[in-house]
C-alpha cells in the first residue's frame, strides 16, 4: 500500500500485484509530475520516502559518479560530456529565471569540474510537455551548440534549422539488441513514431 498525501485528503494505491504496481507506478507519475508544483518536487519525494521506510539518500550515494569518476570518463577520446540541467526539473513547469538558471548555470558547474564549458545539452524528460518552443529558446540563448529532446527519430539534413530541438534514439530497457539498434537508426520507425513526419522537431 502507498499512501500520498494531498491537499483534499490522502490517497491510498494498492500495490498488491504486478499489474497493481504498474497502474501504482502510472498514477505515481501522473501524481508527481501534475498534482505537485516542480518547486516541491524533491521534498514532496522525500516526505514519501521516509513514509515508506526508504532512506532517500542512501542509494543516491552508493550510485552515482563521483566527479572524479566523471573527470576519467571525459577524458577519454571518445567521450563527450553534455548538460543536464542541476536538479533535473521539468522546465515547462517552471518559472522563466528558474529555467533559465537550470539550463544555464550548469555550463559553469560543469565547467568548474571538468575543465571544459559543455557545448551539447539533452532537456531533461525530453517530451512535450516538459520542452517546448520556450525552452528552446533557453537552450540557444544559454550557448548550446545542440539540444536534444526524447523525441524518437534519426537526425535529417533539415535538422541544420533545429539543432535546438533534435530527436534521439532512445537505447533503453525494452530495445538493446543490435537489431533493435540498426532498425531505428535506419529511419523506418520515425514515421511510424511521429504520425507519418519524417522531420522529428518539437
Amino acid at each position: 500500500i502507498l499512501t500520498l498525501t494531498r491537499p483534499n485528503g490522502p490517497l491510498t494505491i494498492d500495490c498488491s500485484t504486478p499489474v497493481k504496481k504498474l497502474q501504482a507506478n502510472a498514477r505515481l507519475h501522473a501524481y508527481l509530475t501534475s498534482e505537485i508544483r516542480e518547486e516541491d518536487l524533491q521534498a514532496v519525494l522525500r516526505d514519501l520516502a521516509r513514509a515508506n521506510g526508504i532512506d532517500a539518500d542512501g542509494p543516491r550515494l552508493r550510485t552515482l559518479m563521483s566527479w572524479d569518476e566523471i573527470r576519467r570518463i571525459a577524458a577519454h577520446p571518445l567521450v563527450t560530456i553534455g548538460a543536464h540541467t542541476i536538479n533535473h526539473s521539468n522546465l515547462k513547469r517552471l518559472s522563466e529565471a528558474d529555467a533559465r538558471h537550470e539550463v544555464g548555470d550548469v555550463r559553469a558547474m560543469l565547467q568548474a569540474e571538468l575543465g571544459e564549458m559543455p557545448r551539447h545539452f539533452a532537456y531533461p524528460y525530453g517530451y512535450a510537455s516538459a520542452v517546448g518552443c520556450r525552452e528552446v529558446g533557453f537552450a540557444r540563448d544559454a550557448g548550446y551548440t545542440s539540444a536534444v529532446t526524447t523525441r524518437h527519430g534519426v537526425l535529417r539534413a533539415e535538422h541544420a534549422g533545429f539543432l535546438h530541438a533534435l530527436p534521439r534514439i532512445s537505447v533503453n530497457g525494452r530495445y538493446q539488441s543490435l537489431a533493435h539498434i540498426r532498425t531505428m537508426l535506419s529511419g523506418v520507425t520515425t514515421p511510424l513514431a511521429n504520425a507519418g513526419k519524417m522531420v522529428v522537431t518539437i
